[in-house]
């Protein structure tokens, strides 16, 4: 039988993303990935799952009149400590990220998408970057800024 894994530090640090958030930026691509500026406004909860192993934050995006909806579930895998992230969203697509924190600044690299993360205002506003590689060489993706709102 496989030993219950415990609670540690590494679960608490992912508190950050806690609460209710909204968000305004840019994508930089259309909804249908064609290259351009489209404007992004979205809501995200983030809430601990029974247990407080895994954080699930719940996204309601729009983009350029489109919904584009994301369910993330943000964990420590208990065999190497490390921070993953699983998405899915409401195209169809599911997407694993490894996770990483260097004080205030948390990186999500998958192999064709990438984001960082920095939070400030006493971890009340994220400032988001995603990157993505459609062929062969990083571009940017979306940038949006996100204030906590509870």
């Amino acid at each position: 039988m496989t030993e219950r894994p415990l609670r540690t530090d590494a679960h608490r640090r992912l508190e950050v993303f806690l609460g209710d958030w909204r968000a305004t930026g840019v994508a930089h691509v259309g909804p249908g990935g064609e290259p351009g500026e489209t404007p992004w406004s979205s809501t995200h909860t983030g809430r601990w799952h029974t247990g407080g192993f895994f954080l699930i934050q719940d996204e309601r995006a729009r983009l350029g009149g489109q919904d584009f909806d994301t369910l993330s579930l943000l964990g420590v895998d208990p065999s190497t400590g490390g921070y993953v992230v699983r998405t899915f969203d409401n195209g169809g697509f599911y997407r694993q990220y490894e996770l990483t924190a260097d004080g205030n600044r948390w990186t999500i690299t998958g192999d064709t998408e990438r984001a960082e993360i920095t939070f400030s205002e006493h971890n009340r506003r994220q400032t988001i970057h995603w990157a993505w590689k459609p062929a062969g060489t990083w571009v940017p993706l979306c940038d949006r800024v996100a204030e906590r709102h509870d």
